[in-house]
């Protein structure tokens, strides 16, 4: 059983201003680790607030083995860091 490291930000912007203030951007693929981290600070210039993610998953049958937050820029909602030891 080989792993697959994935790095990729999860950028958060506002909706309208409504009950929900920040809601998931489109997700933005990273190569590397550093690559991951570099992008994250520069978005996190831009977007409301973004989190950068390192997965870790089964090559063969894609079940996610470790999931960490490596930076978070800006404001991040409360429902998606409370998510995320679940995983």
């Amino acid at each position: 059983m080989a792993s697959v490291d994935t790095f990729f930000l999860q950028p958060f912007k506002t909706h309208r201003k409504r009950l929900v203030p920040l809601v998931p951007a489109q997700r933005v693929p990273a190569k590397t680790k550093h690559h991951a981290l570099n992008e994250g600070e520069r978005l996190g210039k831009t977007a409301e607030g973004v989190a950068v993610i390192h997965v870790t998953a089964d090559d063969e049958t894609g079940e996610v083995s470790a999931l960490d937050v490596l930076a978070r820029h800006g404001a991040i909602p409360e429902e998606f860091e409370e998510q995320i030891p679940a995983l």
